[in-house]
C-alpha cells in the first residue's frame, strides 16, 4: 500500500512539522504509484500537501511531499534564496520554478546536494555537509548535524513521534484523506 509508504517516510511533513520529505518509491512493488499518486493529490491538494515525482528511473520514482506553505516560507528566506542563487536557482519565482531546476539538476551525474534545503534542512548543516562532510559532524539522525546539536535531537524525535503516531492510524485503517482532510 503506497500510503503506508508515503506515511512512513513523509509523517513529519504531512503534519507539517517538516517542510517535505523525499523517498524512493520501487516500481515493481507500487504499479500503480503515479494513478494513486494522482488519487491522493485530488484529496490532499485541498489542505495543502503536495506529492511530485522529481525523478524517475527504469526501476523506481523519487517523491516529494511538502505543505505548500511551508515550502513557499522556507523558499523566501534570504539566506536560502542566496544559497540556491549560486547553484543555478536564480530568477524562481515559484514552487514549480524550483523544483523544475531541482528535477533537471537531479539529472546530473552528481547529487545536488542543495536538496537539502528543500528539506528544510538549517543551512549551517547544508554548508557543514557541503565543505566539511565527516569534519565537525556532531550528530547523524534525520541528515548530518553540524550546528545546533540540541534543537536537531529534540526535532529527530518530534519526527519520530509524529511518524509512529501516523503509522498507526493508517495501521489501523485511516486513509491519508481521512487523517488530513477530516476537517
Amino acid at each position: 500500500m503506497l500510503e503506508k509508504l508515503i506515511a512512513y517516510h513523509c509523517a513529519p511533513a504531512l503534519a507539517g512539522i517538516k517542510v517535505s520529505n523525499m523517498f524512493a518509491c520501487y516500481k515493481d512493488k507500487y504499479p500503480n504509484a503515479k494513478y494513486e499518486i494522482v488519487l491522493l493529490n485530488y484529496e490532499l491538494n485541498k489542505k495543502n500537501i503536495y506529492i511530485e515525482i522529481i525523478c524517475e528511473c527504469e526501476k523506481r520514482l523519487l517523491l516529494i511531499v511538502y505543505r505548500k506553505n511551508k515550502l513557499q516560507e522556507q523558499l523566501r528566506r534570504n539566506n536560502v534564496t542566496t544559497f540556491l542563487n549560486s547553484y543555478g536557482y536564480s530568477g524562481c519565482t515559484s514552487i514549480s520554478d524550483y523544483l523544475n531546476v531541482l528535477k533537471e539538476r537531479l539529472k546530473n551525474k552528481e547529487f545536488p546536494h542543495e536538496i537539502g534545503v528543500f528539506l528544510g534542512y538549517p543551512i549551517e548543516d547544508i554548508y557543514g555537509f557541503l565543505y566539511h562532510k565527516e569534519e565537525g559532524c556532531l550528530l547523524v539522525g534525520e541528515w548530518r548535524v553540524y550546528s545546533d546539536e540540541e534543537n536537531a535531537k529534540i526535532m529527530f524525535l518530534r519526527f519520530k513521534k509524529c511518524r509512529a503516531a501516523l503509522l498507526k492510524r493508517v495501521n489501523d485503517g485511516n486513509t491519508l484523506a481521512q487523517i488530513f482532510c477530516a476537517a
